[in-house]
């Protein structure tokens, strides 16, 4: 993450995060979401198995909270694996 994030070590189950870390985990289930259109794009069946995948851990990372720059991503059809 940010430098300011790595002087402040965040445990793995923590709820609590600094606005910067969660932009940062917003602009990366952003660029996920964007990798897993294209592959759906291209028919890479795999790829879209492991990114969706991905992108589920990363809005599971995100909490439930409403974050800006998310809803795009979770209003777009197939942003997320519901297995």
């Amino acid at each position: 993450m940010s430098t300011a994030s790595e002087n402040r070590p965040i445990g793995l189950g923590s709820s609590e995060r600094s606005s910067d870390d969660l932009d940062e985990l917003v602009a990366l289930a952003r660029m996920i979401a964007y990798a897993k259109y294209a592959a759906e794009d291209v028919d890479l069946v795999g790829a879209m198995h492991y990114l969706g995948m991905a992108l589920n851990e990363v809005l599971r990372e995100i909490g439930d909270g409403p974050h800006e720059g998310l809803t795009d991503v979770l209003a777009s059809k197939g942003a997320t694996c519901l297995n």
